[in-house]
């Protein structure tokens, strides 16, 4: 079988080194054309065996077959539309982007031309939260009338203040894997009441605090 030809855009995810340990662990499926990173010092750092190049030259190449987008949140759609646009397949770490018609146009781009296309959430692929969503799904659970879903974490006051260039803040960040888990097992709500705010606690007054209710037609609650 022949090794996909794959490249990782930017290092600024919270999750990129852990991509990048993933595909250089599997040299038997993957050959890694390079990290593209604006900084080169970082991948220097960093990735200190990564071959670095550009994006532009990773544009310009015939013979890629996918890219790891793992740029900040805030460019990753933009970075992963240009891939899409030239046909490559693409690994988009999460949550996506902020704008949703800019995120509606990506999927349908990759659904248009039918390409690979994974988000980055990781809980998808952990083996007791999919044996727990099959169990769901297949009813062995009975009728599912309340999901409640919690992730808690500490992070240091920068990172918690970095919170504040993203509406929903925390929901957004990490709520999102929450959100995804919820939305397998009972689908789209009927109504989404938010309750997002700030602690005040070496925050910067970002949104540090993310909840959310998810109302359903059964009159189950969802909430994140």
């Amino acid at each position: 079988m022949r090794k996909v030809r794959i490249a990782q855009v930017g290092t600024g995810h919270d999750h990129a080194i852990s991509t990048y340990r993933s595909i250089v662990a599997h040299p038997e499926a993957f050959e890694l054309i390079g990290v593209a990173e604006p900084n080169p010092e970082r991948v220097k750092d960093i990735y200190p065996d990564a071959p670095h190049c550009t994006v532009d030259e990773l544009m310009a190449r015939d013979d890629l077959d996918a890219v790891a987008i793992e740029t900040e949140e805030s460019l990753s759609t933009e970075y992963a539309q240009l891939f899409a646009d030239k046909g490559i397949a693409i690994h988009l770490d999460k949550p996506g982007a902020q704008n949703l018609e800019s995120f509606t146009k990506l999927i349908e781009t990759v659904k248009a031309k039918k390409l690979p296309f994974q988000m980055g959430y990781m809980y998808r692929y952990n083996p007791m939260i999919r044996e727990a969503l099959d169990m769901a799904k297949s009813g062995e659970l009975g009728e599912i009338f309340s999901v409640e879903a919690q992730m808690s974490v500490c992070h240091d006051p920068a990172k918690r203040a970095w919170l504040g260039q993203f509406r929903g803040g925390m929901l957004y960040f990490l709520g999102c894997h929450l959100i995804d888990l919820v939305y397998q097992i009972q689908g789209e709500p009927e109504e989404i009441i938010p309750m997002n705010m700030s602690t005040g606690i070496d925050c910067g007054g970002a949104e540090d605090y993310g909840f959310a209710v998810m109302k359903y037609k059964n009159s189950t609650i969802s909430s994140t």
